[in-house]
């Protein structure tokens, strides 16, 4: 006769049996405190890239469902995804908003690594990584938007690999790996699919791996929040000097908006992609979910949290730019709402200004804190409004087709996705070799930085040249990609 309790064992307990697993020691292992600094905002970016890479991922999959990777077929394909497919225009924005968003942000992360100096040794071998995410993420822009084979994805993959024929000693053997021939033909979006579902997804999921696992090996970067010209010159120097470069920062992510305003001005959306074509189930859709976040993100700002205003302004100018639209192009909309948006969205900007120096990510004891669940709570918090964005672009912007992809037809005014302006202004100003080979010499640049860095140091010892260099290489960045976008 069996002992009793083996009989009675609950069912929990049998399942607990079935992965015998000592959840102390890996709540243990993976609770490690949390730096405080990390509280600020601007210092938590490496996170959004990855739920915006995760949304790709589950969108793309839904997609593939659908699309033909053919060329005669690949074209239709997504116009029956955009138009037939229930949902399919909704999820295809998704897509392509995430994959932009997901761009920006990496580009964004980067930058605050970089004016943090959280590059500098023994995280070399981490920038390395993440300069890999970021070349991956840009061909996958690439790649994705050649899949749709319009007159963009066409003319765009002829440019590239004209490009590519020029690098030094291997140019032509990877101009005829990605034409999958001599010529552009079927060879070519096949290649393109493969690398787009494939080669690069897998390597980005690998990439971002061990780039976690590096992060998890050496520990969140110390940051020191005290003005350098206060540091006693005895005393350890701190790995980032943070007020001066969470003020760059700043200053360029304020420069980079003023761009993008400019070119939405001197360069609007066409007509057929603004958001007076909402149905009106949709523009309800669009209005719950701003109440949703201006309501959240209210709180949030109340709260002391800054970035709880900026999602309070993003959201705000999107509902406004609507309402602008309405009015402008005639729709039925009511001249004191618009009035009452504006009131409320100037009195925010004034809010937040005057509570600059009160919000929770600007002062305060750089405590640290547990990762489980105070941190968690924030990145899912994060993630859930990170949807609600990308919902409320895709019903504001949705994702279009242009013209079919025709091989006997130049277009007089083609230009890439707006993260290769840069690149496209430049082949303008100096030629297709000359373009080619400063390319290359400014990736070689990024790669070997935390070098450079050293090199810099060593002949200017706390004189911060490789934050003046970082200056004006985004100033170049965002000066061209502006005169490429608005003439």
């Amino acid at each position: 006769m069996h002992d009793a309790p083996q009989h009675t064992q609950s069912a929990r307990g049998r399942l607990w049996q079935m992965l015998p697993i000592d959840w102390g020691r890996v709540q243990e292992v993976t609770n490690e405190p949390v730096p405080g600094h990390i509280k600020r905002w601007w210092f938590a970016l490496g996170g959004t890239p990855a739920y915006l890479f995760f949304i790709q991922l589950t969108t793309g999959i839904l997609l593939s469902f659908y699309y033909v990777p053919a060329p005669d077929h690949a074209y239709n394909s997504v116009a029956a995804i955009t138009s037939n497919v229930s949902f399919g225009w909704f999820i295809r924005s998704i897509h392509k908003w995430a994959g932009n968003l997901m761009i920006i942000t990496v580009i964004l992360h980067m930058c605050r690594v970089f004016f943090s100096c959280g590059f500098r040794h023994p995280r070399q071998l981490n920038w390395l990584v993440g300069c890999g995410l970021l070349m991956c993420t840009l061909v996958m822009g690439f790649t994705g938007y050649s899949l749709i084979y319009e007159q963009l994805s066409y003319w765009g993959i002829t440019v590239a690999t004209e490009l590519t024929a020029t690098t030094p000693f291997i140019g032509d053997a990877l101009a005829t790996f990605m034409k999958g021939g001599e010529q552009i033909g079927p060879n070519t979006l096949t290649r393109m699919y493969n690398l787009h579902v494939g080669i690069l997804p897998v390597t980005m999921v690998l990439l971002i791996g061990l780039h976690i696992a590096i992060l998890r090996i050496h520990g969140v970067s110390e940051l020191s929040f005290e003005d350098p010209r206060q540091v006693s010159t005895s005393a350890p120097r701190p790995l980032a000097r943070s007020i001066f470069g969470v003020k760059l920062l700043a200053l360029l992510i304020a420069l980079a908006a003023l761009g993008a305003m400019i070119m939405a001005v001197r360069n609007p959306f066409p007509v057929q992609l603004i958001a007076h074509e909402l149905t009106l189930e949709s523009s309800r859709i669009f209005w719950i979910v701003s109440a949703v976040v201006l309501a959240t993100s209210s709180v949030l700002m109340h709260n002391g949290h800054m970035y709880g205003l900026m999602i309070w302004l993003f959201v705000g100018t999107l509902a406004l730019g609507k309402l602008v639209f309405d009015l402008a192009l005639g729709e039925q909309a009511h001249t004191a709402g618009w009035i009452i948006a504006a009131v409320v969205l100037t009195i925010s900007i004034v809010y937040g200004m005057a509570r600059h120096g009160h919000f929770i990510e600007g002062k305060g004891e750089d405590k640290p804190f547990s990762f489980f669940p105070d941190h968690l709570i924030s990145e899912l918090m994060i993630g859930t409004l990170l949807l609600f964005l990308l919902t409320l672009l895709s019903l504001v912007f949705p994702a279009r087709l242009g013209e079919p992809a025709n091989p006997l037809v130049t277009p007089d005014h083609i230009k890439p996705e707006w993260y290769f302006f840069f690149q496209f202004r430049l082949l303008k100003l100096t030629g297709l070799n000359t373009a080619v080979f400063l390319t290359g010499a400014m990736l070689l640049l990024l790669v070997l930085w935390p070098w450079v860095d050293m090199l810099l140091e060593k002949i200017a010892p706390k004189k911060d040249l490789g934050v003046y260099v970082g200056i004006v290489a985004f100033l170049f960045f965002l000066i061209f990609t502006v005169w490429e976008a608005i003439v």
